[in-house]
């Protein structure tokens, strides 16, 4: 007699039966990401109904979501926050919600280390809260979470990319927020079965990103002709998506994305800070018709701690959900410092 209790397989465990997606709750659906892949899937999921939740922190808008969403009757737009967990539930239970994008966090590496509680508070808490909520409703096929790079920490002196099996080493209170919410979510799989899938980006640029971000803040500055803020050497290392590309890699992962496993979505598209701005710098002088000008940098001070370089390997989404990166980072960035330039 066997008294041995059967492990559960792996691959009925992780198998993806999800059906859907019918109605999506979309959480920090004004943001730049979030609003970005609202406007990308919109027409791709003709039959669904998006409920967007979000606070309208700094940098947020609910215009950034296209008029034609805006009008139709299967957009609903909602002012609130995750911590009022009664709101969230009533959300999932009044929309009979089925698929959860979870895109609301605070993302800025400086305001995380000038503000570090808060940075808990409303990327950890309000992240806990939401599964709370979802737990409660139990009526969830899907919850996406939207990690990053930066929980890998720093690859400075590594060569061989970071897979999705790579140990977690964050090295910011932002990173370690965004690490803590992965364990999170995990720990919901194991406890109570939340049906999850998760991303792992590189640096997203596009159109409607905070002014406070990289590209949009240089590209004004050379529009404006002032000088750069260089932190450190400026030869810290990043690797660009676009927008479009990265809502791309969303919809495939959560159409087709295999139960409790984790993707990394990236590029080869990596640069240096000075020679991003050097690109930058650059393309806007040849949209101002402007003769070619000698770049000039303003030292700031730099982070308690700057990770030099995030690499990662995303072959997997290639190979198991066949996601391609469409937009070169030439085409993307020259696109997105015109929309800058004409004010969008």
């Amino acid at each position: 007699m066997n008294n041995n209790c059967p492990e559960l397989s792996k691959t009925s465990k992780n198998k993806n039966n999800y059906t859907g997606p019918y109605n999506v709750l979309i959480t920090g659906g004004c943001g730049f990401i979030g609003s970005n892949f609202i406007n990308y899937i919109f027409d791709k999921w003709p039959s669904s109904k998006f409920i967007n939740i979000d606070k309208l922190a700094v940098g947020a808008s609910a215009d950034h979501v296209i008029p034609e969403v805006r009008k139709s009757g299967r957009y609903t737009f909602v002012h609130g926050t995750l911590l009022e967990q009664p709101l969230v539930e009533s959300l999932l239970k009044l929309y009979q919600i089925d698929t959860v994008i979870h895109f609301a966090a605070i993302t800025h590496v400086d305001e995380s280390y000038s503000d570090r509680v808060g940075t808990i508070q409303e990327n950890v808490i309000a992240t806990t809260t939401l599964l709370e909520a979802i737990n409660t409703h139990g009526q969830i096929k899907r919850f996406v979470h939207i990690s990053t790079d930066e929980v890998y920490g720093d690859s400075v002196n590594e060569n061989v990319p970071k897979d999705e099996e790579s140990p977690l080493n964050p090295t910011n209170p932002y990173a370690a927020s965004k690490a803590a919410c992965e364990v999170i979510v995990r720990s919901y799989y194991h406890s109570y079965r939340l049906p999850y899938v998760m991303v792992r980006m590189n640096n997203v640029y596009g159109p409607r990103q905070a002014y406070s971000k990289l590209i949009p803040k240089f590209t004004r500055l050379a529009l404006e002709g002032k000088p750069y803020p260089l932190m450190g050497d400026g030869r810290h290392k990043r690797s660009w998506i676009y927008v479009d590309d990265c809502a791309e890699a969303i919809r495939l992962v959560t159409e087709n994305g295999q139960n409790a496993q984790i993707y990394n979505i990236g590029t080869d598209f990596e640069k240096c800070n000075i020679n991003l701005t050097e690109m930058i710098h650059n393309k806007v002088q040849k949209l101002m018709n402007r003769e070619a000008t000698k770049i000039q940098f303003a030292p700031i001070a730099d982070r308690p701690y700057h990770d030099r370089r995030y690499l990662i390997n995303f072959n997997k989404i290639r190979e198991e959900l066949g996601w391609k990166c469409l937009v070169p980072f030439e085409q993307g960035l020259t696109k997105n410092i015109s929309l800058l330039f004409e004010g969008i």
